[in-house]
């Protein structure tokens, strides 16, 4: 197994290899393309005007001439009439030239091996000491006719090699960090695919799978998170039906017990009276508990709710009816704002479990003389529902804890909460393809922000 420490450093080095190797290509491509040709003029430019110098003001001294053009920096490669060849300068890697080359210069032609030297691709001519790689022309000295072939000697060349050196430099910097930005893209891949399926086991979605082929650790970590998550997948599952069965077979025994209960207040005594009262309301608290639980074991198997277009107030109506004793009885009024023909795609009885949960929640913690006001609009495609209360606000860590199952951080709720009203309110609403979050502040009173297709 390839460990990460091993790829991270070969891919480094590959980078930087890759990336020499690509700037050495561009900048020789550069040199090609824009700088050999004025290069090359510059030569020319210097060597004419030398030989000019030479034929009008020189001592007819051709030695001391070619020793001069060679401690100015040049390198010189002379054929004379009779065949013989000089040498001036550093020698020549490579002295093959042609000899019809040579009879083209001596009889007056310019040969123009600098600008016209064949392209490399990874050899750059500027360097390439070779005589084909020179200016070639004609000198007329008092023995005859010199063939001349000059380049300027690498001590010439050094502005040029400063221009090559720092060009190849900023394209290996620059090609190298494009490379790595790519490269640890590819590696932090997995790991962003272990941290998106970390996400989504932290919303309940244990379906997730990294499925990674790599042979690293961070190969071995992603299928130890998908054995793990299969893991908790299975729990969970087990989990849900365990609470499904259980709570379905609560429901028979509560139902007896509440039954016998209130049979039984019309025949005790007085002093027994408050105790089957105490059984009684439990059992109605417990019976309300097993409900919940069988609505969020639904919840939980995934069915897809039935959705059709429906009048938004109705449904508030039809809620706000269920509860108008308990409204009245806590003397707290109910302000409804929805404007006629407000439609929402959504279920009946899902509609009933969100409303009933979050308008019963705000009855709990309002008092004589407060109000519940309901306010709906429509933006675009989407409608929003604020229901508000004026009790005691949240603090930002019960918010954040709101939706949990059995959280229940407002003593103000007292007994009469299980804590998974919210709970079924959020699971049911994304089932519907909407969204709620709260509003809160202290000593004012709490908003909730549904928002429905």
């Amino acid at each position: 197994m390839k460990s990460l420490y091993t790829k991270i450093v070969g891919l480094v080095c590959l980078v930087l290899l890759g990336s020499a190797l690509i700037a050495l290509l561009i900048s020789n491509l550069l040199y090609y393309t824009i700088l050999q040709a004025s290069y090359s003029k510059k030569v020319e430019e210097a060597v004419q005007t030398s030989f000019a110098y030479y034929e009008q003001h020189g001592d007819q001294q051709i030695d001391s001439f070619y020793e001069m053009l060679s401690a100015t920096g040049f390198q010189l490669y002379v054929v004379s009439d009779t065949g013989e060849i000089e040498r001036y300068g550093n020698p020549f890697r490579d002295e093959t030239i042609a000899p019809d080359i040579v009879e083209m210069v001596r009889d007056g032609q310019v040969y123009q091996g600098m600008r016209e030297y064949p392209f490399h691709l990874f050899l750059l001519g500027l360097f390439d000491n070779e005589v084909i790689n020179t200016y070639g022309a004609a000198l007329q000295t008092d023995t005859g006719t010199d063939a001349v072939f000059i380049r300027p000697d690498l001590s010439r060349q050094i502005r040029e090699l400063h221009l090559f050196v720092g060009a190849f430099l900023g394209l290996l910097v620059l090609i190298s960090f494009l490379l790595l930005v790519f490269s640890i893209r590819y590696l932090v891949r997995p790991i962003k695919r272990l941290t998106k399926a970390t996400q989504q086991m932290t919303t309940g979605d244990y379906s997730v799978a990294v499925a990674t082929t790599g042979q690293d650790e961070i190969g071995e970590l992603s299928r130890r998170f998908d054995e793990m998550a299969q893991a908790v997948a299975k729990s969970d599952a087990e989990r849900k039906t365990f609470v499904a069965n259980v709570s379905h077979e609560f429901q028979s025994p509560l139902t007896t017990i509440k039954g016998y209960a209130g049979q039984l207040e019309q025949t005790v005594q007085p002093d027994d009276r408050a105790k089957l009262v105490t059984i009684g309301q439990e059992a109605t608290r417990m019976a309300e508990l097993t409900r919940q639980l069988l609505v969020l074991a639904r919840l939980d198997e995934g069915r897809q709710l039935t959705r059709s277009p429906m009048e938004l107030g109705h449904a508030i109506q039809s809620t706000l009816q269920a509860l108008s004793y308990q409204l009245d009885e806590q003397g707290v009024a109910v302000a409804l704002d929805v404007p006629d023909g407000t439609r929402i795609l959504a279920n009946e009885l899902a509609l009933d479990h969100i409303f009933h949960n979050i308008i019963r929640n705000a009855l709990h913690v309002s008092t004589d003389g407060q109000l519940i006001s309901i306010q709906a609009e429509t933006t675009g495609k989407t409608v929003t529902v604020r229901i508000r209360d004026e009790g005691p606000g949240m603090t930002p860590e019960m918010i954040e804890h709101a939706f949990e199952r059995f959280y229940q951080g407002d003593a103000a709720r007292g007994a009469a909460g299980t804590g998974l009203g919210l709970a079924i309110v959020q699971e049911t609403i994304h089932q519907l393809g909407g969204e709620v979050f709260i509003e809160s502040t202290l000593g004012i009173g709490t908003t909730f922000v549904l928002t429905f297709p």
